[in-house]
């Protein structure tokens, strides 16, 4: 393990018993001060120091292990506070309910940078009449639950204003039982309070800056192996001094001011440049594209929550008045691996559905999950998502020129062309926006759907899933928004051009935007059958009341509970994990908790959607365009 659980358990002790109490401790665990430095560094440690500093820590504090998970789970909450993951926790909802329930979300985006993890599963059942809720959890590691209850209390008094009480009941619920999972569940009754005051602050004291939440995480998962061996251990004495000392090196993607005049400078050569280009060779659309297609890497307007550029991106998609320096952020292209289509504007209710989170932040989140996906499919390796390029028209539109401007907007089609693929950033009000309906309608005329994705999983909860079924279901070109009436006239001769009729092209946006979004769904489904009924059966019966039973039936083979399970079996027969050969988990603990072959699992959604569902909508699709479909709109 990694020397980040030393950081964070040095943080705690300081902060709950002070300097004294971890010289104490280091001196009870076989170190000397001159061996910190070493424990402290973030390069792989050996879990005999761990081991010895956790059972120190339990000694010199007077901690049995249940006392020692609560106190770290409490801690927990507060140094991802500390290190500037407030925004990302904030996203999981606007009450303590709605955080609870997208849990479940959180661990399967950090599926994605945590591929061997083994994360719990929350079940989160609201009683609205009593504003109480039933939350059951279940992890396939044994006796965690007081770290679970430690984790809650302070996420309800440090984000909500709440003096939360979780009361364990007596019994698990049957499924669990059944499944022998004493040890590994349990199930309590969750009531709160509000505080006068609001949300309690942190104590004025110096922030810690941590890498990554994943990381974070990471040292709470160590966290509990460790104090699980030293529980076992008790007494243990080790001179295990595994920490070695390396220089620390971090890039950063943060431009020097000095540098922000010269890129001023050569952004705004660079669209007059493509003017004078235009003048003299643009003579056809085929020219034009070729002079004006652009694209902006990734790690340009996309970041994860951790890191440390989100702010600078999330400030991008603050508003889409377009600046000279945001042309500079992309270069001419042939290929571009994704066209960006969203829309500018948050809904109206964003505050009510979202709570305290920025729509900017959830772009850039979004959008680097989605390089992530891709750089997966082309290279099989993370490290690559900051080069995925992207078509972003703040970024690859000159704004300072207006009539490139006019001539880049009229060539929508042609430029989603010349992309691999389309990533829609997809609210509830997506189809509510002209601009959006035009690029979705491109899209259509262009793309194979297995080439389309909507990005909703950090946009989906509770509250907002029935507002995207409503936005579905009631689509019409009639009730699309724009400021002026000219761009309604572009949008009905595009389809005039291209669809068989409006009335077609509305039926195909409501199957392309059901499919997709149950492709998107899929992959929260397969934790449970709860979460299958609540975000994916709605979706199949809307399908179903809208008479696409091709459509609906295609959509209820997808078994993403069952792929779940498989991709968790076939991990525990290929790893090679002492802990998951010696546990024959029940096979409810393998699909909602242990850790699975992320990359197997999305083979199996996507194998589903290519031959189940893309043969569907391809014939629903060839139906809905014209027969000069083939050339780009």
């Amino acid at each position: 393990m990694y020397g980040h659980i030393h950081i964070i358990l040095k943080d705690l002790i300081l902060r709950e018993a002070g300097e004294d109490a971890w010289r104490r401790i280091l001196e009870a665990a076989g170190f000397t001060k001159s061996d910190e430095a070493g424990l402290l560094d973030t390069v792989m440690q050996s879990d005999e120091s761990s081991i010895s500093l956790v059972t120190a820590t339990c000694k010199i504090l007077g901690m049995d292990a249940a006392t020692a998970l609560h106190v770290f789970g409490r801690h927990f909450v507060r140094f991802a506070l500390r290190s500037g993951h407030e925004l990302l926790l904030k996203s999981q909802g606007p009450t303590l309910q709605a955080f609870l329930s997208h849990v479940n979300s959180l661990h399967t985006i950090l599926e994605r940078d945590h591929p061997n993890a083994r994360f719990p599963f929350f079940e989160v059942i609201y009683d609205e009449m009593n504003d109480s809720l039933d939350l059951t959890y279940l992890s396939s590691r044994a006796n965690l639950k007081t770290l679970v209850v430690g984790v809650v209390e302070e996420v309800g008094l440090r984000l909500y204003g709440l003096d939360v009480v979780l009361e364990e009941k007596a019994s698990l619920p049957l499924e669990l039982q059944r499944e022998g999972s004493e040890g590994r569940a349990a199930a309590w009754k969750v009531t709160w309070t509000v505080r006068p005051g609001g949300a309690e602050p942190l104590p004025e004291m110096k922030s810690t800056r941590f890498a990554s939440f994943p990381k974070l995480h990471a040292a709470m998962i160590d966290f509990m192996r460790v104090l699980r061996a030293a529980d076992s251990l008790t007494g243990c004495k080790c001179s295990g001094k595994g920490g070695v000392s390396l220089p620390k090196t971090r890039a950063s993607s943060q431009k020097d001011n000095d540098s922000d005049g010269e890129e001023l400078t050569v952004a705004k050569r660079d669209s007059r440049r493509k003017k004078t280009a235009v003048l003299e060779r643009g003579k056809t659309s085929e020219l034009l594209v070729e002079i004006l297609f652009r694209k902006t890497r990734a790690e340009n307007v996309a970041a994860s929550w951790a890191d440390p550029w989100l702010a600078t991106s999330s400030s991008f998609w603050k508003d889409s008045k377009g600046r000279v320096q945001d042309y500079g952020l992309s270069k001419d292209a042939e290929r571009v691996d994704v066209f960006v289509s969203h829309a500018w504007s948050s809904p109206a209710d964003w505050l009510a559905m979202m709570g305290d989170v920025s729509y900017g932040d959830l772009k850039s989140t979004q959008l680097a999950a989605m390089a992530k996906d891709i750089a997966l499919s082309k290279s099989q390796s993370l490290a690559d998502w900051k080069s995925v390029t992207f078509w972003v028209d703040k970024a690859c539109i000159p704004q300072d020129v207006p009539d490139l401007k006019q001539k880049c907007i009229l060539l929508i089609g042609r430029f989603i062309h010349q992309c691999d693929h389309v990533c829609v950033l997809f609210t509830w009000t997506y189809l509510e926006r002209l601009w959006c309906v035009y690029e979705l309608a491109c899209t259509m005329v262009d793309k194979d759907p297995s080439n389309v994705f909507l990005q909703v999983e950090a946009f989906v909860n509770e509250q907002s899933f029935p507002l995207y079924l409503e936005a579905i279901r009631n689509f019409s070109i009639g009730n699309a928004k724009c400021f002026l009436e000219s761009d309604r006239k572009l949008l009905h001769g595009m389809i005039d051009s291209n669809y068989v009729s409006h009335s077609s092209f509305e039926v195909l946006v409501k199957s392309y935007t059901l499919a997709l979004m149950a492709r998107s769904m899929a992959y929260r489904a397969g934790r449970s059958q709860v979460l299958m009924q609540q975000f994916f059966q709605p979706i199949v019966a809307l399908a179903e009341d809208l008479q696409m039973q091709d459509l609906a039936s295609a959509l209820g083979t997808c078994k993403p509970l069952d792929w779940r399970k498989s991709a968790s079996c076939q991990y525990a027969m290929t790893e090679s994990s002492p802990m998951i050969e010696s546990s024959p988990y029940p096979m409810l603990l393998r699909q909602k908790s242990l850790s699975i072959c992320t990359m197997r699992y999305q083979e199996h959604i996507n194998t589903w959607f290519c031959t189940s569902v893309n043969p569907v909508l391809q014939s629903m699709r060839q139906s809905a365009l014209r027969p000069q479909e083939s050339a780009p709109p």
